[in-house]
């Protein structure tokens, strides 16, 4: 999908190029100026796209690369259909590339067939090759140049001065550049435009070279030739031209103050670029669930840790006003994305630790922390009491969650012995891997990332009261529902010797294979 952005992109640059040559500089008598815009144009169309808008701030170093959640599952992608509107779209452009490719192939095979049929007498610099008809009009094509048997015998020193100012100055490269990129762009109109417009200068050029203009002038009036035109090839008579070049002929030349003109257009492309690019950064995509604010996200990385300095596994990190979190790993690392840049900080807490409030500065794009924790009562962190995450300490796995009831009798926060999967935690590895089928509606739309799920386990150990935290959509959060609905009796938790409800938090990661992710680009 992007490259197929990029290609627009592209395309439209061209348009935009190609109408402020239209508007502001065909007229000028900078012909060699006007050539080199035009071809500057062309390539400079693939470089704007690429531009990006200066942040305020370089970013800072980042510490750590990797850090996920602990208890996460990753749910491998069906197998993308091949028979998909992308790739009917990508099937159609690659046609009609080909069918150009083959179009361009045969035009050079044809041009190389009529020059081979004429007689070749090698010059100093260039090719003469004479042709003993005059099916086609005299022309030039890289090094040769074509002059039939008619120009021969009645004007050939007008038009071989003429068409060796194309061969010297190299004008069919130009061209051939042209057809290339139509090969590429078959689809844009804009190239022919591009095309005409470059002959004319080519004309223009070699007719500046002309000793006497008067003469010329009445040389190409009086000149009349039926000929068909080969489309690579500079042709010296075209008499869609005549008119303008007997125009160019006669028009005074412009000051040395207008090439500010070019300047001008420069600076306006400059700008445009940059709007483009600005509007491309403030461009963020709807998440369902949450509230984000436009820009980039500030990356917040970095480890927690107790006052002997050891990690502390399964910290929450939690976004102040937001229903974002995550929780460290097993070594205290952390990393998540802060959308909100006003205000922005983070709440960071463990049971029996003090809770604790990082506050960020929002002209950072990247910041590393170090958290160190002190003991004491810990505080609710969470905005709204059904946010939580989950923690893990050993092999075990810990509930930070608010006191509540189902049935009539109380969730517990903190247990003495929590709730377990039957076969344990690598049991629940296995059964979210096997059980858990990619929607496809996220795998067309490339949607991947964690389904926060929260879920009381009664003291039968059945599964009540599903709510889904943070949620992806495209389908993935109704499959988290699903699987966890369907899952077996849990063991209880216990406190005193006797089974409880325990509230129980479940991140399972969606994450797409790389073959499919890249295949969608």
């Amino acid at each position: 999908m992007e490259a197929l952005l990029y290609i627009g992109q592209v395309s439209l640059y061209w348009l935009l190029l190609y109408a402020c040559y239209w508007l502001l500089l065909r007229q000028r008598t900078f012909f060699g100026w006007n050539r080199a815009y035009l071809l500057g144009s062309l390539l400079m169309a693939f470089v704007l796209p690429l531009v990006q808008y200066p942040e305020a701030a370089p970013p800072l170093p980042a510490v750590y690369t990797v850090s996920a959640p602990v208890l996460a599952v990753q749910a491998a992608a069906p197998s993308p259909d091949l028979f998909t509107w992308m790739n009917l779209l990508w099937l159609v452009y690659a046609g009609g590339g080909l069918y150009m490719a083959w179009k361009l192939g045969q035009h050079i095979r044809e041009l190389f067939r009529f020059i081979r049929s004429g007689e070749a007498i090698e010059m100093e610099g260039y090719t003469l090759v004479l042709m003993n008809n005059n099916q086609v009009g005299s022309f030039s094509f890289l090094k040769w140049v074509v002059v039939n048997r008619s120009d021969y015998e009645h004007h050939f020193d007008a038009i071989l001065n003429h068409e060796l100012v194309h061969v010297q100055q190299r004008h069919s490269l130009d061209i051939l550049l042209i057809e290339v990129l139509r090969v590429l762009f078959w689809f844009n109109p804009v190239l022919i435009l591009y095309k005409r417009s470059l002959q004319q200068v080519h004309e223009y050029l070699a007719d500046q070279q002309a000793p006497n203009r008067d003469h010329y002038a009445e040389f190409l009036v009086s000149y009349a030739l039926g000929a068909p035109v080969a489309t690579l090839t500079n042709h010296f008579f075209n008499s869609s031209l005549l008119k303008d070049r007997i125009k160019m002929l006669y028009k005074n030349p412009n000051s040395r103050w207008s090439l500010s003109t070019y300047a001008a257009v420069a600076v306006v492309t400059l700008l445009i670029a940059l709007v483009v690019a600005s509007c491309e950064r403030d461009v963020v995509p709807s998440t369902k669930g949450k509230d984000v604010d436009a820009g980039k996200p500030t990356i917040v990385e970095g480890f927690v840790t107790n006052e002997a300095g050891k990690p502390i596994p399964g910290a929450i990190i939690e976004v102040k006003g937001t229903q974002t979190g995550t929780t460290t790993d097993l070594q205290g690392r952390f990393k998540i994305d802060v959308w909100s840049k006003k205000d922005a900080a983070l709440y960071i807490g463990f049971d029996g630790y003090k809770t604790q409030e990082v506050k960020l500065n929002p002209k950072y794009k990247n910041v590393t922390l170090s958290v160190s924790m002190t003991p004491g009562a810990s505080t609710e962190i969470s905005t709204s009491p059904s946010v939580q995450v989950p923690s893990r300490t050993g092999d075990s796995l810990k509930t930070i969650v608010q006191s509540s009831t189902i049935n009539g009798q109380p969730i517990f926060t903190v247990v003495e012995k929590v709730p377990e999967f039957p076969g344990g935690v690598n049991a629940l590895f296995e059964y979210l891997g096997q059980n858990i089928k990619y929607p496809d509606a996220a795998t067309r739309a490339k949607v991947q990332g964690k389904v926060f799920l929260s879920f009381v386990i009664t003291t039968e150990g059945e599964i009540k009261d599903i709510q889904v935290l943070k949620g992806l959509g495209f389908g993935t959060d109704e499959e988290a529902i699903r699987v966890v609905s369907s899952m077996p009796r849990w063991r209880p938790g216990m406190q005193s010797g006797r089974p409880v409800n325990v509230k129980y938090n479940l991140p399972i990661n969606f994450q797409l294979d790389s073959k499919t992710t890249t295949e969608g680009n």
